[in-house]
């Protein structure tokens, strides 16, 4: 996909680190794997399951690593299966293998060598000689697929996706991972797995299951990772899980789960990681979770919960994320978390929460990020956030909050990214943000700002991403961004300014970007800019300036992105390029001019010169790299006879048919579009294309 050239930051697009879920997608992932998916006769499917932190069950290890799809060593070979890059263990043997140089006459030698390095180390049947989970050993079922891991020794069974209505027969009974995934096999029978003690994987996701019998896994003494999403279990039985002892981790999540009755997780105490996404759950039994002393995460997100009773989470000391997000939750009452100290992570966006009760997250001072956006949250109390003190993340945005009152956020000295975008906030007063002289990224876009103190940022001494996009704030008071000398990039775009008055940008000594898009600014005043000297991008795309004085970009000197697209320029002057030195990306699009100054831009690469009113152009940067001419009335006579051999000889400078990256997320398609040099007169080659008017006709030059 083609980039834009130039950079663009938006911090709304900043996310959670892992736990984003596309749209219209339900909690599935794939884990990463060290090794690269080969050419193999079956492509299994993909373990599924959301990615794991870093931070292991104790339990895991090579021995409780997560099969992969196999690769193959050679056609009918016996498959053999990669393992996940969380498996702390040394490298293969085969992949640390060095081949000493070959003694003479070694020719045979040589043939055996490159078969084996191109086929793996299998014997003529398939399978390593030797090998404990040779081909002829497995007896794998008929319908499924064995793959033997040779560096930890385990083997695999892979029965994903065959149509299966019932378990299948024979499957050997040293096998460490089962999949049958993508099955119809509806129920699961009691005691179904009673000779696979040995079992440590089981993949059940998306077979149809529509009830799970008390005493189907029995036997699953060492099973430690139990996968039973995206199918249409209702309930479970109390006590279900009282047979695998040694689960880490226990998916869930997509089915139609309505209640979970105390005493479901009886006997999982080493249990790390809970999904129970995306259920219909409504009520939580108070002692849900009873057990779960060593639960680590614990995922309700997308179910129908509407109250959190103080009891529900008691027991989970080691926790350390909670995802309630996409329930019905009205508010967050006080004591609900006051039992999860080493909690880090908590995700309560996309509810309906109205009020956030005083101290309703005092005591957890192990929190690091706290999502509450996307609620109906109309105000925030001084003591809303006391005593979190580790935060780092705090997201508001997509509320319904008026105002901020001083000191909302005095105990927030660690924070570093403050997202109150998309609420109703229509005035910033004095000491806004008091106490926050860590944080790095304030989002205040598409509010109803009109008012801003000259001591609103006070404070804000390591700010260095500021959005105040969306509002209108018609003028900039001055000194309003005294003390923000760390700020690199700021938002202003749709924010209804007029006029850029003389020092508004007083203070912002470092700034590297300023976006000042679709304003309606009517004019740049001298000194306007002032101040700027460390600007790399200025971005005045799509507002109403008719002229630029002659020293508007002066102290402007590192400046190298320039964008005046869809203004109503009518004439630039050679003074107000002249120091332009640097500058690498020119775009005046979409203006009226007629002519354009000779100016010296050593840097320039791309300039955009597309509808305007332009009868000749002379090029004059001698490092162009593209060059947009689309949509002028060209005269085309001896003037554009030296931009017609640029055409010509450097036709990827002027290609006649051009790829443009659309505004906004890089995720859009690409827009393709012609680059005409259409000429308007005279009449003997009006229509024509310059690159397609004959040598002749520029003989007289």
């Amino acid at each position: 996909m083609a980039r834009r050239p130039y950079p663009q930051f938006s911090p709304d697009q900043a996310s959670r680190p892992w736990r984003a879920w596309p749209a219209g997608w339900k909690g599935q992932s794939v884990l990463r794997r060290t090794t690269s998916r080969l050419s193999c006769p079956a492509l299994l499917p993909t373990l599924a399951g959301r990615e794991r932190s870093s931070e292991l069950p104790p339990s895991s290890g090579p021995s409780a690593a997560l099969p992969l799809p196999v690769t193959c060593c050679g056609p009918g070979r016996a498959p053999r299966v990669p393992r996940w890059s969380h498996v702390r263990a040394a490298p293969s043997p085969r992949g640390s293998r060095s081949l000493a140089p070959l003694p003479a006459g070694g020719l045979a030698l040589a043939v055996l060598l490159v078969c084996w390095a191109a086929l793996g180390p299998c014997g003529p049947e398939g399978a390593e000689p030797g090998a404990p989970g040779a081909a002829e050993s497995l007896q794998c079922p008929a319908i499924c697929t064995c793959g033997h891991d040779d560096y930890v020794d385990e083997l695999s069974v892979f029965c994903s996706s065959r149509n299966l209505t019932r378990l299948p027969d024979a499957i050997p009974d040293g096998a460490r991972a089962l999949w049958l995934d993508g099955n119809n096999l509806s129920s699961v029978p009691a005691a179904a797995f009673r000779n696979l003690s040995g079992l440590a994987f089981l993949n059940l996701q998306g077979s149809g299951l529509a009830s799970l019998e008390p005493q189907a896994l029995l036997g699953l003494q060492q099973l430690r990772h139990l996968h039973l999403e995206r199918n249409q279990l209702r309930g479970l039985a109390a006590r279900t899980f009282l047979h695998t002892p040694g689960l880490a981790s226990l998916g869930l999540s997509n089915n139609l789960l309505g209640r979970v009755d105390e005493g479901l997780f009886q006997g999982l105490a080493g249990l790390w990681d809970l999904n129970l996404g995306w259920n219909s759950l409504a009520v939580l039994p108070d002692a849900a979770f009873q057990g779960l002393a060593n639960l680590r995460e614990l995922v309700l997100a997308g179910n129908k919960l509407a109250y959190l009773q103080p009891p529900l989470f008691c027991g989970l000391a080691e926790l350390r994320e909670l995802d309630l997000s996409r329930n019905a939750l009205r508010s967050v009452k006080a004591n609900v978390f006051v039992k999860l100290p080493k909690l880090q992570k908590l995700y309560l966006d996309h509810n309906l929460i109205t009020a956030v009760a005083p101290g309703a997250f005092l005591g957890m001072k192990a929190l690091r990020w706290l999502d509450l956006s996307h609620n109906r949250v109309g105000g925030l109390l001084e003591d809303t956030f006391p005593g979190l003190l580790g935060l780092h993340v705090l997201r508001l945005s997509h509320n319904a909050i008026a105002g901020l009152r001083p000191r909302t956020f005095k105990d927030l000295h660690f924070l570093e990214e403050l997202q109150l975008g998309h609420n109703r906030i229509w005035q910033l007063p004095d000491k806004a943000f008091e106490g926050l002289g860590q944080l790095e990224v304030l989002t205040l876009n598409d509010n109803q700002i009109r008012e801003m103190e000259a001591g609103a940022f006070l404070g804000l001494l390591s700010v260095a991403v500021m959005n105040l996009s969306g509002n209108c704030l018609r003028t900039l008071p001055q000194q309003v961004f005294h003390g923000l000398g760390r700020l690199h990039s700021l938002h202003l775009e749709r924010s209804c300014l007029g006029r850029i008055r003389p020092h508004a940008f007083a203070g912002l000594s470092g700034l590297r970007r300023l976006f000042l898009k679709d304003n309606g600014i009517v004019a740049v005043e001298e000194e306007g800019l002032g101040g700027l000297a460390e600007l790399l991008e200025l971005d005045l795309t799509a507002n109403q300036l008719t002229h630029l004085p002659g020293q508007v970009f002066q102290g402007l000197g590192k400046l190298e992105y320039l964008l005046l697209s869809g203004n109503r320029l009518a004439a630039l002057s050679a003074d107000s390029l002249r120091p332009l030195r640097r500058v690498f990306w020119l775009d005046v699009s979409h203006n009226r001019l007629e002519a354009l100054p000779e100016a010296d831009l050593p840097q320039l690469r791309y300039l955009s010169l597309r509808n305007n009113s332009l009868r000749t152009f002379t090029p004059q940067a001698p490092g162009l790299e593209r060059l947009w001419l689309e949509g002028n009335p060209w005269h085309c006579g001896c003037p554009l006879r030296a931009l017609r051999a640029l055409a010509l000889q450097q036709p990827s400078v002027v290609p006649r048919f051009m790829q443009a990256v659309p505004e906004g997320d890089d995720g859009q398609p690409p827009v393709y579009a012609y680059n005409n040099i259409t000429c308007a007169s005279p009449p003997g080659v009006s229509g024509l294309d310059l690159r397609d008017v004959a040598e002749a006709h520029f003989a007289h030059c």
